[in-house]
């Protein structure tokens, strides 16, 4: 598939940017809308996924033209292609034909699809936690600090209390969402992080996480 245009430039009608996570992937992310800027904080603390490409390439819908999904999620068994899009738009003449031709290409070529509405991103307010952590993830903190934090973590395989964790390791709750937000830990999948919640260690299986 050809490589889709450059993100447009900014207008008045539209918000968009750059989302810069070394820790993730060296490339910055783009985005067009703040529901995309949204879903890309979402997709960020998904363990699922290890890179994120904004508008991946252009597919030919025929006669329904060509289409530029937003972005392309991938991971070690994940190869998603998603479409952001407000629920009320979905629904539109022209752009429901246009999405479910690009589902059966996308599956014959052997991608997932799916379209992430504002009601699907904006779910109880996960957005706003996601860009809460992800604040606490840019920190900058020493190696050892991190590293026992992770070592005593790995202990507590069914999760240990956020602040139980911080008392054990001798640091701050700062310092777990800091872990939390690079996904060294995991949490819940409604990204709530008071103090009582369970953080978990990378790398596990329980279904009730953020996966």
């Amino acid at each position: 598939m050809p490589a889709a245009r450059k993100v447009v430039t900014r207008s008045p009608h539209r918000r968009v940017g750059l989302i810069a996570c070394p820790w993730f992937q060296p490339n910055v992310i783009e985005y067009e809308s703040l529901l995309e800027r949204d879903f890309v904080r979402l997709a960020l603390l998904d363990p699922e996924n290890s890179s994120i490409s904004h508008q991946p390439f252009s597919l030919d819908l025929g006669e329904l033209g060509n289409y530029v999904p937003d972005f392309l999620l991938m991971g070690r068994h994940r190869r998603l292609v998603v479409e952001v899009k407000p629920e009320e738009h979905t629904r539109s003449a022209r752009n429901k034909p246009r999405l479910a031709r690009a589902q059966g290409l996308l599956r014959e070529q052997g991608f997932h699809f799916m379209v992430a509405t504002d009601k699907l991103v904006h779910q109880g307010k996960r957005h706003v936690r996601a860009s809460v952590l992800l604040r606490h993830a840019r920190s900058r903190l020493p190696s050892e600090l991190t590293s026992r934090v992770i070592m005593i973590a790995s202990a507590f395989p069914k999760g240990i209390q956020i602040r139980k964790l911080a008392a054990e390791a001798q640091t701050s709750i700062q310092t777990v969402l800091h872990l939390v937000g690079r996904r060294h830990l995991r949490i819940n999948s409604a990204l709530h992080f008071d103090d009582n919640q369970l953080v978990y260690p990378s790398g596990g299986d329980d279904v009730r996480l953020h996966t």
